[in-house]
């Protein structure tokens, strides 16, 4: 039992290894877009352009976060937490975008989003030591 536990820990985290590429991939492009926009119409919006920089932190930190993951490195738990945390948060540049007004609207429509980054904190909470068991060169499996 213990044995699918883990497994299934395991594949929880691979799934949220790739939402985090996918977050920072639709971050970058909500970047692009908000530049070229800005590029066109030559108007520069103090709100636009703090929401763009937000985004493209967002984007970074989900980056970091999927290569953490991905690679197994030591610090993926920080990463991932705080991936998890944009997802709770992820309605800040709306606020700097000037649209403060319907925050409490997005907020109740958005629960999927925000229980997807409560689940992800208590995922990557748990200790996990990869759902192989590993052995020395020339040394059999344990079972347990």
């Amino acid at each position: 039992m213990k044995r699918f536990g883990v497994l299934l820990l395991a594949i929880c985290r691979t799934v949220y290894c790739w939402m985090f590429l996918i977050g920072s991939l639709g971050a970058a492009d909500g970047v692009s877009i908000g530049v070229r926009r800005m590029a066109q119409t030559h108007l520069v919006d103090k709100g636009t352009f703090g929401a763009d920089i937000i985004f493209t932190i967002y984007s970074i930190v989900f980056g970091i976060a999927w290569w953490m993951v991905l690679r197994g490195k030591p610090a993926l738990t920080r990463w991932a937490i705080a991936a998890n945390l944009i997802f709770i948060f992820f309605y800040i540049p709306g606020l700097l975008g000037g649209d403060w007004r319907g925050i409490l609207r997005v907020e109740l429509e958005a629960w999927p989003v925000l229980l997807f980054g409560f689940f992800g904190i208590i995922i990557f909470s748990i200790p996990y030591h990869g759902w192989r068991y590993r052995s020395a060169v020339g040394e059999p499996l344990r079972s347990q």
